[in-house]
Formats: structure tokens, sequence, C-alpha cells
């Protein structure tokens, strides 16, 4: 089998070239594709017990709105696993930023957590050094994961060391874990006992403090839907118990609620996008489409193979009609065609294989994921992959295989008909093949068009908000009381312009809480809101006044509080226009505290584009520092930079500063997008290689069989031009046919990944002509090549052959 195969192949070199590489990039992008699959599709299952395990998370309903939040009271995770016997563990996790000091040296470590001493019960992370059953039990202990270990004290057996956490609390490594997988939907480099987070006022509070995410562990055979009945109840009449100065009934009967529900562990990434999850989560739209674009990929593959094989049949009906004659039988010829087809593909896998590691470290770069080599030499990745190889062999090469072993023994010795003519139904079976590659080719044309100008529309839309610019300081908490003095400072710099202490900044505003107007009892409002500390906080961002007035000095230092809105915030309050709302007041629900209004801006993008304009409340009432923004002259950002760099050293020697630009800082909101408009990219132009390429060879041997017939037509008087539309004009128009079953399909996807957004582009005429523009140049091209060099050539060389 492998002798005529070989002789097949140097007797066919470019039929078997352009098999080999459109299968070798196939399998390659397949490969690549099946790791971002793999990798979306088994986030948090590497947990012994991960069926088991479920995040409570809070659908906070208002008479007017509903607000879905991850982190929830820190009570309710005691609460549930004192009450509810079908819960085997539980534990709270709660996030934020850690100052670590080790031998003089400090860092501030993005990635810690507090957590309960069940939290490894529930998440069973491989310990290094240490015993997880005990690791949290205490204050002041710390669980390192091996990459701290060895940033800090160059080893992984780390447990009794110590270092400086926070304003100069000694702490104690407890345990060394390995890191937490990429996969995870929470990352931790540092863990921390749970009674050493916040101020413990917070432990107590059912209706505000949204600061813990809880995860519980249920018995195996717990059914969730009763179990998340009775929870769900529970928890209402806790809240009634535990929420004073409101009449509860009263308050839900109005519309309001807490309710509690269960998230699968295995399910976040994909599909949760509440408010403050642990990190952007994944997008199931862009898994649907990665998988639609392998699926057609491997198909596009799979077609030039068919279509090439049995353009060449005629060309081989000789050799298989004489080993008819010399007794071969339908079932050996099927299977020597069937075996030439695996080698073909476990050639290419080989190949792709050695090529997928070469360019693992590009497509990390691309995708964001963080892959080793070694995940290549799995060998439950080895194994599936060379059944892969396997099936794509008999997917290929099966119809060929069968319509070849078909040959008549007669029809070798009674003509050579058969090598220069197609049957009609041939002709049907090739142009349904190529109908469906570039149907499929357009569809993928389409989607990364879509995903392309919708990441484009996300970084040029207007936020409503001045962006450029700003130079943001994450970490100014940490000059406490010396951040004003800091600030005017840094406003003696020719490179600053302006600069403000605020809470938070557009585009990742966190804070929430309820407000209704004095004048309407029962019209609460769930608003986002951040604070700020001086005259400056919101005229900074260039925020557009539409009625009233902005901050004033004398605003900070007088008793009350003043807030600005949002036009948002005016219509879900009831106003209806700015003026009515201005020097008007809003108390939060307990009647505790009272704000004047004192002006209205025009809506602005708090938050990223996913999600759209909620009602806003910017306050003056800011205790404490958490941010300064600078206002940087235009091309002078280094300088800038350097100046502020040069004052931290001063104002706060010991701890190291963390900043950012508020326009890179926004970007980082559509990490997703980015990654998956440049995937899509690349595996776009390959389906449009691969589909190209194969037309090529296609039409290299469709032209052959045509010579003669070519000829005598020339010779007669047919024009070139007459036998170039007789090659091209009836594929283009099965390219044709192929856009119009295409073209809606893909407008459908495109569509559908687009509803993601509450912002987003509309599908244009321009977009899907550019796409049908594409498809019908790259099916010219592919045709075109050896129609006009048979349209050119010398009709008598071509009868001589």
């Amino acid at each position: 089998m492998i002798k005529f195969f070989l002789r097949n192949a140097r007797r066919n070199k470019l039929y078997y070239a352009i098999n080999l590489v459109g299968l070798v990039l196939g399998t390659t992008s397949t490969i690549f594709i099946f790791l971002y699959l793999q990798s979306e599709l088994t986030y948090d299952d590497h947990y012994t017990d991960a069926d088991r395990i479920y995040r409570v998370a809070l659908n906070r309903v208002y008479p007017n709105n509903e607000v879905g939040w991850a982190s929830i009271p820190a009570p309710v995770g005691l609460a549930l696993q004192d009450n509810f016997p079908e819960i085997e563990n539980a534990s709270r996790i709660s996030q934020g930023d850690i100052d670590v000091s080790v031998d003089n040296q400090n860092y501030i470590e993005k990635e810690g957590l507090y957590a309960d001493p069940d939290f490894f019960e529930l998440f069973d992370l491989k310990v290094l050094d240490g015993n997880l059953g005990t690791s949290l039990e205490k204050p002041r202990q710390v669980v390192l994961t091996e990459k701290l270990a060895l940033k800090y004290f160059n080893t992984t057996q780390a447990v009794g060391k110590q270092l400086i956490i926070g304003d100069s609390v000694t702490y104690q490594v407890s345990a060394v874990i390995e890191n937490l997988p990429d996969n995870s939907h929470f990352e931790a480099d540092l863990i921390l006992p749970m009674v050493d987070s916040r101020e413990s006022r917070y432990r107590t509070q059912w209706g505000t403090a949204f600061f813990y995410f809880t995860y519980i562990k249920l018995n195996a055979g717990v059914d969730t839907k009763p179990f998340e009945s009775k929870m769900h109840q529970f928890l209402l009449q806790q809240m009634a118990l535990n929420t004073s100065g409101m009449d509860f009934d009263k308050w839900l009967e109005e519309g309001n609620s807490y309710d509690y529900f269960l998230q699968p562990l295995t399910d976040i990434h994909l599909t949760s996008n509440l408010r403050w999850e642990f990190m952007p989560n994944g997008n199931k739209s862009n898994v649907q489409l990665f998988m639609a674009v392998g699926i057609f990929i491997l198909i596009i593959s799979c077609i030039n193979y068919i279509n090439l094989s049995t353009a060449k049949a005629g060309k081989r009906m000789k050799e298989l009609g004489l080993k008819k004659i010399m007794g071969a039988s339908r079932a050996q010829l099927t299977r020597q065609l069937l075996g030439e087809s695996l080698i073909i593909t476990l050639t290419s896998a080989v190949i792709a294989l050695l090529l997928s590691f070469q360019m693992l470290p590009m497509f990390n770069d691309l995708s964001g994921k963080m892959w080793s080599s070694d995940i290549l030499l799995n060998p439950s990745f080895l194994l599936l992959f060379v059944v892969f190889a396997l099936v794509l062999g008999v997917v290929a090469g099966i119809y060929p295989a069968l319509k070849l072993s078909t040959v008549y023994p007669t029809e070798v010795i009674s003509s050579n008909a058969k090598s220069s003519t197609e049957s009609g139904q041939e002709r049907w079976v090739r142009n349904i093949l190529v109908g469906l590659q570039f149907g499929v080719s357009l569809i993928v044309i389409v989607s990364t068009l879509v995903v392309y100008e919708q990441n484009q529309y996300l970084k040029t839309v207007d936020l409503g908000y001045d962006k450029e610019n700003l130079l943001v300081i994450d970490n100014a908490y940490e000059l406490n009381q010396k951040a004003e003095v800091f600030r005017n400072e840094m406003l003696k710099s020719p490179h600053i312009v302006q600069g403000s202490a605020v809470s938070s900044v557009p585009g990742f505003v966190n804070g929430a809480t309820t407000y209704t107007t004095t004048e309407s009892e029962g019209n609460p409002v769930n608003v986002s809101f951040y604070f700020v500390g001086d005259e400056h906080g919101a005229d900074i961002f260039g925020l557009s006044l539409l009625a009233g007035r902005n901050y004033r000095k004398s605003d900070f230092t007088d008793t009350a509080r003043f807030v600005l809105i949002n036009q948002e915030a005016m219509k879900q309050f009831g106003w209806t226009t700015p003026d009515e709302a201005v020097n008007s007041f809003l108390k939060n629900t307990m009647g505790t505290r009272q704000l004047k209004v004192i002006g209205v801006v025009e809506d602005f993008h708090i938050h990223s584009l996913h999600e759209s304009i909620r009602p806003l409340v910017i306050s003056s009432g800011m205790r404490s520092t958490n941010r300064l923004v600078f206002k940087v002259k235009e091309s002078q950002t280094q300088q800038a930079v350097q100046e502020m760099l040069s004052q931290w050293t001063v104002f706060s020697p010991e701890k190291p500063v963390e900043y950012s630009f508020l326009d890179s800082s926004l970007e980082t909101l559509y990490e997703t997008e980015s990654h998956t408009q440049e995937l899509f990219s690349i595996f776009t132009l390959l389906a449009i290689f691969l589909a190209g390429f194969g037309m090529y060879g296609l039409s290299a041997y469709l032209t052959g069989l045509k010579r003669k017939e070519v000829a005598i037509r020339k010779t007669l008087g047919a024009s070139e031009l007459w036998i170039l539309k007789y090659f091209t004009f009836k594929q283009l128009s099965v390219i044709g046919l192929a856009i119009l079953i295409g073209l809606p399909i893909a407008y459908y996807l495109g569509n559908e990944w687009l509803n993601n957004f509450a912002y987003r582009i509309e599908i244009g005429a321009k977009l899907l002509l550019l796409s049908i523009g594409s498809i019908l140049v790259i099916g010219f091209l592919s045709i075109g090549w050896y129609s006009v060099r048979a349209a050119l050539e010398n009709p008598v060389n071509m009868l001589r052959e």
C-alpha cells in the first residue's frame, strides 16, 4: 500500500501537496481551537467535588429594576451552614490587594484572598508544604502559592517563615500550595484567615456590605431545586429578623426582595454576568463561535480532499481497472484508497503537532492563555489526537474510496473517455461541496468582520467623559492624611493641568446603594455611586452639566451632603427635567441621611459597554482618599509619570506606587473581545486560504480534463474571453448560490454574538457587501489562474497531448 502511495505521490505532486498543506493547516488550527475550548469549557472542574459545589448569589429586586450580585453580605454563609444539614461545607471569600513586606522588600499582591477555615475542604488544591486542614483556623496565618513562596523565600518549604502584612502585622506561613490552575474563575496568590478581613461591623450586616463570595458544598444526592427554594425563604426570614428600622412586610409588598439562588461552580465562568465578579468572565457566544470555526475549517479541509480526489478519478481509472482485471475485489480497492487517505491524514497530523509546538507561544499571546508545551505531550491529548486523525482520514477518504472502487474493467478496455469527462452525478456532488466550502467561508468572514467592527466601536465610541491623558494613582490610600499635600505638590508641576481625589473612576464604578426621594417614599432606586474629595472630582472627567452647578470648595467643609446625579437617575427618581431635580433631596431607605441634588450631568458610561447606563449618584461624602487622578498635558505623560514617581518616594518611600492611565485601563474591560478578534482574524485568513487553495487545485484538474475540448473550440473560433467565461461562470454561479444561502446564516450568528452587548454596532449593508466581495474575489482568483492559462494556450499544444 505504501509503495503505491509513494508512486502516486511522485506522479501527482501538486495534488498531494495541496492535500497535505490543507490538512496540516486544518489540523493545526483544530489543535489550537481544541485547546481554547478545552480551557473555556473545563473551568473549575479540576476540584474533586466540583459537581456538588455552588456559589450563593443574589438577585436584588427593586420595584423598578433588578440587579444581580456575585458577592453578598457576610452573615449569609454562616447562617446557611448552621441551619441546613444538607450542606457539607461552606466558605466565604473576600478579595483585596495585600501589602506584603519581606526582608525590607515591599510588594503589593493583587491576588489576595481572605477565606473561612473550610475553604480547602471545598477547593482541594495540592499542598506542597504544611497542613491545609488547619492552615486558616487561627489569625495571622497565611497560605502562599508556589509562585510567592519562591518569590519571597526561594523555596516551597516555607512553613514557619514570617512576613509582614498591612500595617506592620507579622504573619506566619502555615502552608504552601501549587499555583491555582489558569482555568479557575478566581485567582489567589496568598490566602489569609477570614477573621483578619475587613472591619468586624461588616460581618453582621444583612442588607449592606456586599463584600463576600459564598460557596457551599452540598451532600451527595441533595436535590438542588427544593434546597434552593428552602434557602430563599429562610434567608428572607433572616432579613426580616435582622433588619431594624423598617417595615419588612411593607417593603416586600412594594416590590422589593432579596432572591438568593445557587450557581453551579462549573457554570460560573461562561454563564454568570453579575456585579462584582472576581474577574471578567468568559463569553459563551465566543466559545460557540470558535467551536463553529473549528468545525468549518475541518469541513473545508475535508472538502478539498474529497474534491481533489474525485476530480483526479479519471487518472486513476486505468490503474484501478487493471487491478480488478487481475482479481482485486471492490473491498480491497476501498481499503487501499482509505489506507492512502489515512497515510495522508496521519502524516499531516504529525507535521501539525510539530508545528503546534513552535506556534504555542504565539497562540498564548493571542488568546491570553498560559499553556506550556507539556499539554501537547499529555497522554490523554495524544490518544485523542490520534483518534481524531484516524476519524478525519476516514471521513475525508470514504467518499472518494467508495466512488473510485466502483470502476469496471470494461471501462479500461473499451475507451479512455472516462478520463476526460464527468458524469452529471459527479458534477452535482462537486458543486454541492464547492458551495458548502464557500458558504462556510462566507460565514467565517462575516463573523470576523462583526467581531472586528464591534471591537473598533468599543475603542472609539463616545463614552460621555474625557478618558485621555488621565493619570490614576490606584493606591493613593497609602498616603493616608498626606494625600492632599501630595496632590498639591503634583499640581505645581508644569506637566499637570488638574488633580482630584476620587473613590473610583468611570468604567470601574462598583459602589451601589439604594436611595429614594423625600417626596416619594415607595420608590427606592438602586444607584451606582462614587465619591469625590474636592471640587474637581467631577470636572476632571469633563462631564457635561445639564442643570444646576458643579461642586464648590465650600461643599466639602459644609456638614450637608451634596450630590450630582445623571439623567438616568433623574428619570428613575421621577423627575421629568434636570431643572426639576436640582435642589431636591434624596435619602437612604433607612431615612437616616439626606442628600441635596446640586446638579444633573449628562449620562456617561460608568461600566463597560456590556451594560446599560445605570442611575448614578456622585457624592461629596468621601471619608478617605482611595485614588488620585491627574490631568496631564498632551504629549507630556512620561515627564508627568517621572514627576509623580519622584514625589511618591518622598511621601511614601516604604510602599510601591500603583498607577495607570485611564484609557489603557479601559481596554482591559474588552480583553476578551480583543483576543477574540485577533484569533478570529487568523482563523478566517486560514479558512479563506484553504478554500482558495483547494479551489486552485480543483481548477487545475478540471481544466486538465477539458484541454482537448478547449483546443477544438478555439480551433473552431471560440475567443479567449468565451473560454474564460466557460471555465469560470459555472463555478462562480455555484459560489453565488452559496452566498445566498450562507448570508442569512452569517447575519443571524453575528447578531446573536452582538446581543451580549448593551451597546453594539448594527450589521449593515457595507459589512455584508465587503464579505460577499471578498468571497467573489477569492473564488475568481483561485479559479482564474488555470482558466486564463487555458484560454491563452496554443490549441496545437493541447491537441498534441
